[in-house]
Order: C-alpha cells, then structure tokens, then sequence
C-alpha cells in the first residue's frame, strides 16, 4: 500500500496488467449478510479505519448504490482514491470518480489508475452483484469477518473456499480482519 500516489518515481517498475491484483474488500457477517436497505448494518469504526488505510491511494470500484451510498456519508468521493463507479445511468461524476459501463471497462480505468498512482492493486468495495461480477477475477479477498448474524437483504456471494488460502488474521472482540489469497 501506498500513500503517496502522486509519487512518479519507479516509473520504469510500473505494473502491468498482469502485475495488478485484483481484490474485493468486504465486512461480511457471519450469516454473509454485507448490507440492508442501501447501508451496511452495522458501524464498527476500526473496519472504517481498516478500509480507509487499505484503499487510499488505490482505484476502488464500485457499484452505483454503493457510490451514491458513500457520497450520501461523506459529501464526495472517497477521498485520495479514485471511484470507478459501474452503472448504466450515471455519467456526470465529480473529480475523483468515473463513470464506467462493464467490468471490462472498470478493469481498464482501474489498471490504468493503478499504473498512475503506481500501486499494484485494484480494489472492489461492492455492492453484491458487483462483488459477484469480479470474484472469479480476484487474486485476494480482504475480509472484515463479523462475528454476529445481521439482518439483510445484500450478500456476499459463495465462496468455493477450497480455491482460496488464508494468509493473515487480526482477531479481535466482534470481527476479524482476514485476508485470502487465491490457490487455485
């Protein structure tokens, strides 16, 4: 990860196509519930921090609701990201996201930003069928795995686990931060 993606050095060394990871970045509830209503059910603020420390400086793409979601929270954008927003009726963005009409142009926009910002990694931040769009897709998964069952009406979408391996987890009192990579 990377703060300073402004930075131009190792221009040499900047990743290709096949050097960018895709991963999805997700808090999940034990019952795989990821969302309700248009919001996340929950509010825990160390998965906000988590998010924010592993996405700054990195493309994040997401669905339509999912952005007009966060704006709705923030005001903007998410900030020193850039938001590459799957839709078919937005199109008219402020600076820091993009509007994009498949995964194949989310991919390129995002590929693209990563190369700029010299990072090697693309992030998916949902909503459900966006998560379902580039699971076959990720190299990794980073997971927020919340201890509780949630009401909802937004799911993650089945994992067949024994493609995936896991790599790290920080325990903690209502969830875990896990991360997966993919074995297979």
């Amino acid at each position: 990860m990377t703060g300073d993606h402004e930075s131009s050095a190792g221009d040499d060394a900047d990743p290709g196509d096949d050097e960018i990871e895709i991963a999805l970045i997700a808090a999940v509830a034990a019952n795989g519930v990821v969302g309700a209503d248009g919001s996340i059910p929950w509010h825990y603020s160390a998965d906000l921090r988590h998010f924010k420390e592993t996405t700054t400086g990195h493309p994040v793409i997401l669905g339509r609701k999912t952005y007009e979601n966060v704006v709705a929270g923030l005001g903007e954008p998410f900030p020193d990201r850039l938001s590459v927003v799957l839709t078919e009726t937005l199109s008219d963005l402020p600076e820091g996201a993009v509007a994009v009409g498949s995964v194949e142009e989310a991919l390129s926009v995002a590929r693209e930003a990563a190369r700029e910002m010299g990072v090697e990694t693309i992030y998916v931040a949902g909503g459900s069928a966006v998560y379902e769009a580039f699971l076959p897709l990720a190299g990794r998964l980073v997971l927020t795995e919340l201890h509780g069952e949630y009401e909802g009406d937004r799911y993650f979408p089945e994992v067949r686990w024994d493609d995936w391996r896991e790599t790290s987890r920080e325990t903690g009192e209502d969830f875990d931060f896990v991360e997966y990579r993919r074995v297979s």
